[in-house]
């Protein structure tokens, strides 16, 4: 996967130079990534921290085991929008990610710093945690709510742009750049039966004990993060 993006960005880039600088840049992008590419298989089922990750009362998985993780089960990160976009539909017609569409109980924010793109495996959790999270709701006599997710796929520009306005925003890297990484809003929630946004302790509370399921059950990891009332999870499997 890791090679099949950066093949796309080399041809992208090189549809707009002369056949001369064509080679130059030829030689010069495999080098660099033989030197960066990390070893990666398109059908592993899980991340190498699964066996060592042990059940916790606490949201806080450092943030070293998220980017673990989305190296290991995500794709090479972009350094530029424009690389991004560039390769976009290539990307989406490999089915190297997926475009998050809304579900029958999560639905997608407007995103100022990212893209609604994800892996497959992160799109299969928002489903399941969804699920999860709405027959729980039902357990309690609650209404029907989605969830909303509020951030996805990130690049190195978009993620040094944010530092600028989210205090969150880490100042290492994210694994947002790996595409298998999302945010879930814990303030926000969609009541289904007007469209209209609601804000309920008891809903959080709910989506809280969800996330510890999967938490405990190794399906991802997660940071609850208090600035922008979200919760940051990475899929592990």
């Amino acid at each position: 996967m890791r090679q099949l993006i950066g093949v796309l960005l080399l041809f992208s880039f090189c549809a707009c130079t002369s056949s001369e600088e064509k080679e130059v840049m030829q030689v010069e992008e495999l080098s660099m990534q033989q030197e960066q590419t990390i070893d990666f298989e398109r059908n592993k089922k899980h991340s190498s921290l699964y066996g060592k990750l042990k059940r916790s009362r606490y949201l806080r998985d450092p943030n070293k085991m998220h980017i673990r993780a989305g190296k290991e089960l995500g794709i090479e990160p972009f350094r530029k929008n424009a690389d991004f976009l560039a390769v976009r539909d290539s990307i989406l017609s490999n089915e190297i990610l997926f475009y998050l569409e809304d579900g029958e109980f999560y639905r997608k924010k407007k995103m100022s710093h990212s893209y609604p793109y994800l892996t497959k495996e992160a799109i299969d959790l928002i489903k399941e945690l969804s699920e999860r999270f709405q027959k729980n709701l039902e357990k309690k006599g609650q209404e029907n709510y989605s969830l909303l997710i509020t951030s996805a796929l990130r690049t190195e520009e978009s993620q040094k742009k944010l530092r600028r306005s989210n205090r969150n925003a880490t100042k290492d890297t994210t694994s947002h750049l790996f595409g298998a990484s999302f945010d879930v809003s814990y303030w926000d929630f969609y009541r289904n039966s007007n469209g209209e946004i609601y804000r309920y302790k008891n809903l959080q509370k709910i989506l809280t004990n969800t996330i510890k399921e999967l938490r405990n059950e190794k399906k991802c990891l997660v940071i609850k993060e208090t600035g922008h009332y979200c919760f940051h999870i990475t899929v592990m499997q």
